[in-house]
């Protein structure tokens, strides 16, 4: 019997959390048992690069010839066609999806050829869904509401994502699994020892009346729901108040909000203090370089920059969103929880880093160990392993 073929898909190979967890994967499936596939909607994005060799990579955007005619619903159909042809194509026996964007292209491909289809979600929809689904949401709510109850297996990253998505969805609670994310504590701290070619980041203070500098990261998507504009805010209220401390942000990633939090700190003149370096390969490096680094996200499902962050030994700071960063911390044990959507609450964390540094890092230390014992990559894998080797068991029994 020959190995079984999973297709893997999401929209492209962007610098997201979705992204990097669906390469972690990759990268750790079991090649003796599983065969992957990569389906992409766009053949785009930094990660592509590092999608691993032995994975065939498609895209319908290469796959399908542009039309100018617009139908409403009519590019969703001829996407949900071409992968379920991609499917028959390869004579695949599993499909398995990130994001509920491509749950509704791929779990409806792979419902109508007849394979069976884990499909995870990776955020609360009760919060994450609004922003980001677009047009006629009462339509595509409804659809993933078939599409889950008809799955397979459905997958949620956190306990507070999967109670989210059975009330938000009506998904059964008999039909959706929680299964943590992982992360490569050994690649990590591997990458964490590369060099930051960044002279504002490496460079030593400014003004000789600096006692020290002290250094901030973020990453994600810039959008709204990542909260950056937040902890801008945040290092204006730091700045006043700490004279004596040259306080240096960095945050990693690009995205649709870009221009407005340039402006935002140009109108706070903090453009020697905040800078967007944009999307780093090396973004583990710049993580265990800083004091602190902080998820001011207003969303989360399950953060894999927060897992990377505490395997480096980085002391973390994160709003306490609905879902992911307090599983992940343990309610604080592991770094500081703060409130949503409040900057003050994020500035008065930053000060307990700065102020207490021996009993901060201490807890990042404990973070580590933790991260290293009970989030590994490898486990991850297997558990997903089992969940397809579960899947294909009940179809071929059903």
């Amino acid at each position: 019997m020959g190995r079984i073929r999973v297709v893997f898909s999401i929209g492209a190979m962007h610098g997201g959390g979705s992204e990097r967890q669906l390469l972690l994967l990759l990268r750790h499936l079991d090649r003796q048992l599983f065969e992957p596939f990569l389906y992409l909607v766009y053949k785009s994005g930094p990660l592509l690069e590092q999608v691993p060799d032995d994975v065939p990579v498609t895209s319908f955007d290469t796959r399908v010839t542009s039309s100018r005619l617009y139908l409403p619903g009519l590019m969703h159909s001829r996407r949900v066609r071409d992968y379920a042809r991609f499917l028959s194509e390869i004579g695949a026996d599993l499909s398995y999806d990130r994001t509920f964007l491509m749950t509704l292209i791929t779990a409806a491909g792979a419902q109508r050829v007849g394979v069976p289809n884990v499909s995870t979600i990776v955020t609360d929809p009760e919060t994450g869904f609004s922003p980001v689904a677009g047009r006629f949401q009462w339509f595509k709510r409804r659809m993933l509401h078939r599409l889950y109850n008809d799955s397979t297996q459905v997958l949620a990253v956190s306990d507070g994502a999967r109670e989210s998505a059975i009330r938000f969805y009506g998904i059964k609670p008999d039909q959706i699994a929680t299964h943590l994310n992982g992360v490569d504590v050994d690649l990590i701290q591997e990458r964490a020892k590369q060099p930051i070619d960044n002279l504002w980041w490496n460079s030593d203070p400014r003004s000789s009346s600096v006692e020290r500098v002290f250094r901030i990261v973020t990453a994600g998507r810039l959008n709204e729901q990542k909260g950056f504009h937040l902890l801008v805010d945040a290092m204006s209220a730091l700045q006043t108040r700490h004279r004596e401390i040259e306080f240096r942000l960095a945050i990693l990633g690009d995205g649709p909000r870009r221009a407005q939090l340039e402006q935002q700190v140009r109108d706070l003149r903090l453009s020697e203090t905040v800078q967007l370096p944009g999307f780093q390969d090396n973004a583990i490096a710049w993580y265990r370089s800083a004091d602190t680094f902080v998820l001011p996200s207003l969303v989360e499902g399950m953060p894999n920059v927060l897992l990377e962050a505490m395997a480096c030994g980085t002391p973390v700071i994160s709003a306490d969103c609905r879902s992911g960063p307090s599983q992940i911390l343990e309610g604080g044990r592991y770094g500081q929880l703060v409130p949503v959507g409040n900057s003050d609450a994020l500035r008065a964390a930053i000060e307990t880093a700065l102020l207490n540094p021996a009993a901060t890092l201490e807890m990042a230390t404990e973070a580590r160990c933790h991260i290293a014992e009970n989030w590994s990559a490898q486990s991850a894998a297997r558990r997903l392993e089992q969940v397809f080797m579960h899947c294909l068991n009940r179809e071929l029994n059903s």
